[in-house]
């Protein structure tokens, strides 16, 4: 049977010989024998021991984790379903990220600001009380500051629902069914995001984005959903992003 050095499994492994005696130390593994010479020697049953250890730490297991798989102390099974978890959540939130760096690069382009039709779920949300909001509809941070607990970002979830054919504007944030003033139930959506700077900007895309709805001969319901998107307004300097939005009859 052929052993092989410490080094020789090091290259072998694509790693450093650190981290073959590192292991030795934290005893992840051992092994199959020492020379007469010294030299730790490892057989075949090491080298798939050590390449099953590497692939642990490349799933985000510590060391102790992967010692306490390795000695039979931690459920393999239960172990990689809650590093699944992890990855599945992960991917969520890379795929949001990745989500708005594509609307990002989108927005710069003029010909993408169009219209589109989006499957929603329910949306709940809830008034912030006239303590919070100036005549012009802007938020006191200053008065919120105060008032908000809990680690929710409040701000990220700013929306504005002009109601009653724009004779009834309310400054929301999103909520649950129990604590809801006004609900966006599930459905097809019209939706628009637009990029402006100055308040009449916004009322110029706001006419523009009905415009569009009569080109198609849309049918849809009046209440107008007005969504702040933080997310995407943090990549630019001064404007800020929306997303227009109203549901298809």
């Amino acid at each position: 049977m052929q052993h092989l050095t410490s080094g020789e499994l090091a290259k072998l492994l694509n790693i450093t010989k650190y981290v073959v005696r590192h292991y030795e130390e934290q005893q992840i593994i051992q092994p199959a024998f020492i020379d007469v010479n010294g030299y730790h020697m490892y057989g075949e049953a090491e080298v798939y021991a050590m390449s099953h250890i590497l692939l642990l730490k490349q799933l985000g297991f510590s060391l102790k984790e992967i010692k306490n798989i390795v000695e039979k102390k931690t459920d393999y099974t239960e172990a990689l379903s809650s590093v699944l978890v992890h990855f599945e959540n992960e991917i969520t939130r890379l795929t949001k990220l990745k989500g708005n760096v594509q609307t990002i690069l989108e927005l710069q382009q003029t010909e993408t600001y169009k219209l589109v039709e989006e499957n929603k779920e329910d949306r709940y949300f809830a008034c912030f009380e006239d303590e919070f909001v100036d005549e012009a509809y802007n938020l006191n941070l200053k008065k919120l500051a105060k008032w908000k607990n809990g680690n929710r970002n409040i701000v990220e979830d700013v929306s504005y629902a002009i109601l009653e054919n724009g004779s009834n504007v309310k400054v929301m944030y999103r909520t649950s069914l129990e604590e809801a003033d006004y609900a966006f139930r599930a459905g097809t959506y019209y939706c628009k995001k637009i990029c402006v700077e100055l308040e009449d900007q916004l009322l110029e895309e706001i006419e523009c984005f009905y415009k569009n709805l009569d080109l198609i001969n849309a049918k849809f319901e009046h209440d107008l959903l007005i969504l702040e998107e933080a997310n995407l307004s943090a990549f630019y300097i001064k404007e800020m992003v929306y997303s227009l939005e109203v549901k298809a009859k």
